[in-house]
C-alpha cells in the first residue's frame, strides 16, 4: 500500500484574496471620503478677488479703479478707510477705522451707486469700472466722521480738531482702502496717498 502525503499547511489562493479585499474597501472608503469632502468645499462661499487701485485728491476726490477679478453686485461689499501711521501714533486705534457709506460713492458717469431710498441704482463693479467720491462727500463729517476728534479741556469747553484725510496736514500721508465682503473678509487693499 502506498501512502498519499498530505501536505501540513495548505496555502491556496485565500491570502491573494485576502490582500485585494483590502484593497477594494480601502479604495472604497477613500473614494467616499473624497466626494464627501469635495461636496462640502463647494458648499462654502468663495471670498472674490479683486485687483484694486485708488487715488486721492483733495481738490478733485477719490477715484476707485476695479483692475481685475470678480465682478461683485453692489451693497455685497463695503469699503474700509483705515489711516496708515504716518498719520501719528494715536491715530491707529480702532475707533478711527471708518465703513465708507456707500450712499457718496458714484459710477464713472456720475450715477449714484444708490438712490435717496437706499435702493441699488448701479448694479455692479467689475473689472475696468471706477468709483467716485466727490470732493465734497470726502469731508470728514461725511466720509469719517470719527476722526474728528473731540475733547473736553475743561467743563464746557469742548474742542474739535479734524483728522480726516481732507487736512492740508495730511498732505503727503497715506491711508488703507479695503474692499471687504459685508462679514469683514478681505476682498481688496490699497494704499493710498493724500495728494492736494
Amino acid at each position: 500500500m502506498k501512502r498519499v502525503h498530505k501536505p501540513k499547511h495548505e496555502s491556496a489562493v485565500s491570502p491573494v484574496v485576502g490582500v485585494m479585499l483590502m484593497l477594494v474597501v480601502t479604495v472604497i472608503i477613500a473614494a467616499v471620503v473624497s466626494a464627501f469632502a469635495g461636496g462640502l468645499a463647494e458648499t462654502q462661499k468663495k471670498t472674490p478677488q479683486v485687483t484694486m487701485t485708488a487715488t486721492y485728491s483733495q481738490e478733485r476726490g477719490m477715484y476707485i479703479y476695479h483692475e481685475g477679478g470678480d465682478t461683485l453686485a453692489v451693497g455685497e461689499f463695503k469699503f474700509v478707510l483705515r489711516p496708515s501711521s504716518n498719520f501719528g501714533t494715536d491715530i491707529e486705534r480702532q475707533y478711527y477705522v471708518n465703513d465708507i457709506n456707500m450712499h457718496l460713492i458714484e459710477d464713472s458717469s456720475g450715477k449714484n451707486w444708490f438712490d435717496f431710498r437706499g435702493q441699488r441704482v448701479v448694479p455692479r463693479f467689475g473689472p475696468g469700472d471706477i468709483a467716485h467720491i466727490s470732493k465734497e462727500n470726502t469731508a470728514t463729517d461725511k466720509l469719517t466722521p470719527d476722526m474728528v476728534y473731540r475733547m473736553s479741556p475743561a467743563p464746557g469747553v469742548v474742542v474739535t480738531q479734524n483728522l480726516g484725510i481732507n487736512t492740508t496736514e495730511n498732505i503727503g500721508a497715506t491711508f488703507f482702502l479695503e474692499m471687504v465682503t459685508l462679514d469683514g473678509k478681505m476682498i481688496a487693499v490699497s494704499e493710498v496717498q493724500i495728494n492736494p
